[in-house]
């Protein structure tokens, strides 16, 4: 039997973790600690694995020490502290206010595009994300510190950067002046109300693409990204990026001045302000490239796994050189994890980004449709079948895993009981799957889904719920799907079949979407959606409200889609920002890839 963790004993754990993370103990230097502390990572690692707060008590005790978990755990305590202020409404002490109007929809989600700045001839590329960082976790959103990172899935060239930072993000006029708006003169070296470029480069070893999404040091002063190599090796490079590097004089412009670093002037150590490093990703089967393989970064170990189109997973070593043991060192192949440094997983094809759950297994999908899965010394877990392996039929986005209890999920638009499908089985050993099955198969890839606010939150298993937008049994329509779990809130057991919880949009055309979005905002928990067509609208929020107990026996409440908007063919993966009382400072982040375009919106209802 698995010893659940009471909310009291939780409430109490959760203050020792925090005060844990308050130190800052993840390997960093004291004296640089001082000069820049841990900020708030929001990569797209924290949008792969996730840590609800209710489970074993051995589990959250053996995450005390697990960045993603310290962050994902205060940003769950940020938004209690939002929730008892909205419920108590009155200020009368009564937290049971919102009961009287709570359930209503008052509290809509405008989408309003605060600024969108041209990136070239390319942006972040479907289904990746940007990464943000907040530099301080207890303080106002900074308008000089707090930046977003955006690969460019083009060559870079001379007046073509292939991975762009900004800051001044919260700006705007949508709604509301941004608070960096303050101070700034619209004119010809600045609009005013856009965001700023605070670094614009063209890293370049092979082919100058960058196709997958950068990952983040937790003090926010390295990038880790991967350039892809078309057809030749792919290449890892670290990147400390200093303010001021290829900036124009208009600061909206990242073309001009863009700064070059290529052969030649890759640093041979761990990298200081304005340098970069080269590592070729070649293992002893021979070269490939990298289409869809985002580095994950494991902090503790200060690894880097990251695989290429021919289904090799490499192992790097000393990514951002936080342990006493890299003395320097520039990054590295673990030439202990496979021949070369690269592990052959028996996939033969494009490998998703790997994701490393709690027990430090790997997992990856691959266009066979199969998740593969190894132990932290390189041992091989059975594979497991989600899709058929079709061109529909693959895993083409990473797994996502809870850390916590210790489930890995997978979907492909295309299995062998000839429906789409969503796979929820042990992180231990891919065992015992479950198996929901999401309608019309044989049209696209499914893109990642994503859990309510109340698997997060509640302990109540039939209010648990994950969302994934796929087809409907006759393959004509767009369709949410809300798939269940079972009574016993200890086991954490998916609903197998098709889901009870299903939703059709009237008049849609059957499209496919990029990775769900879910957003908290007391009392709404929001879906944003977007769907990769050029109609309109293309991208909507629909309001869930999942921890007020309306499912699963109202699906989707009455009113629950709110505010609509067009962006292009479609969006990129979205990136969430804060929940913040300050303008322009509630948003999400993507590109537009029809367009070119790095996009900040913000949702009305956050504010």
């Amino acid at each position: 039997m698995r010893n659940e963790l009471s909310p009291f004993r939780f409430v109490v754990s959760t203050f020792c973790f925090l005060g844990l993370f308050s130190l800052q103990v993840y390997a960093q230097d004291a004296d640089h600690q001082k000069d820049h502390p841990n900020g708030i990572v929001q990569d797209w690692s924290r949008r792969y694995v996730v840590y609800p707060r209710f489970g074993p008590i051995q589990s959250l005790i053996s995450l005390q020490n697990d960045p993603r978990a310290i962050l994902s755990w205060q940003a769950a305590e940020r938004e209690d502290w939002h929730r008892a202020k909205d419920r108590d409404s009155d200020n009368d002490g009564d937290k049971d206010d919102y009961k009287v109007h709570g359930n209503s929809h008052d509290k809509k989600s405008g989408l309003q595009r605060d600024w969108s700045i041209p990136l070239g001839g390319g942006t972040t590329a479907p289904s990746m994300f940007p990464a943000k960082y907040t530099f301080d976790v207890n303080a106002t959103p900074s308008c000089p510190n707090d930046f977003v990172v955006f690969p460019v899935n083009v060559a870079g060239a001379a007046h073509q950067p292939n991975i762009v930072g900004f800051n001044n993000l919260y700006s705007g006029t949508a709604g509301s002046t941004g608070i960096c708006n303050a101070g700034r003169t619209p004119g010809p070296t600045d609009d005013g109300v856009s965001a700023t470029t605070i670094w614009s480069y063209n890293i370049t070893a092979a082919d100058g693409v960058v196709s997958t999404s950068p990952a983040l040091s937790l003090d926010g002063t390295k990038v880790a990204f991967v350039e892809k190599g078309s057809g030749l090796s792919a290449h890892f490079h670290v990147l400390a990026p200093k303010s001021g590097d290829g900036v124009a004089t208009n600061l909206q412009d990242v073309t001009t001045s863009t700064k070059q670093i290529t052969t030649g002037g890759f640093a041979a150590s761990a990298p200081g302000l304005g340098a970069v490093t080269d590592l070729a990703l070649v293992p002893s089967s021979g070269a490939a490239s990298d289409t869809l393989s985002s580095p994950f970064v494991d902090y503790d170990s200060d690894v880097a796994y990251v695989g290429n189109d021919s289904g090799t997973l490499f192992r790097v070593m000393n990514v951002f050189c936080t342990l006493a043991t890299c003395a320097g060192a520039a990054p590295s192949l673990d030439l202990t994890w496979g021949p070369g440094g690269g592990l052959a997983t028996g996939c033969s094809g494009v490998l998703t980004g790997p994701v490393v759950a709690g027990n430090g297994n790997i997992f990856v999908g691959c266009p066979d449709g199969k998740l593969y899965g190894f132990t932290p010394t390189g041992g091989v877990i059975t594979p497991l079948a989600v899709g058929n392996g079709s061109t529909d039929g693959g895993i083409v986005d990473p797994p996502l895993v809870d850390v916590v209890n210790g489930f890995v999920y997978a979907v492909s638009g295309n299995s062998s009981s000839g429906t789409s499908v969503l796979v929820q089985a042990s992180a231990t050993n891919l065992s015992s799957p479950v198996v929901a099955t999401l309608g019309a198969a044989g049209r696209f890839n499914l893109h990642a889904p994503a859990f309510n606010d109340a698997y997060f939150s509640s302990t109540t298993s039939s209010n648990w719920l994950i969302y994934e937008w796929g087809l409907n049994s006759a393959g004509t329509l767009d369709t949410l799907y809300g798939v269940g779990f079972n009574s016993s809130p200890t086991s954490h057991g998916m609903i197998s079949g098709p889901p009870a919880d299903i939703f059709s949009i009237p008049g849609s055309t059957a499209s496919e979407f990029s990775p769900v979005t879910e957003i908290l905002n007391a009392p709404a928990d929001f879906i944003v959606v977007s769907a990769k067509e050029s109609a309109f609208p293309n991208m909507a929020v629909y309001n869930v409200n999942a921890f007020t107990g309306l499912f699963p026996n109202s699906f989707p409440p009455a009113g629950t889609q709110g505010a609509t908007a067009a962006e292009g063919n479609g969006t990129t993966g979205i990136v969430v920002d804060n929940v913040s009382s300050d303008a322009q400072a509630s948003s999400i982040y993507f590109g537009v890839p029809s367009l070119s375009t790095a996009v900040k919106l913000t949702q009305s209802g956050l504010n």
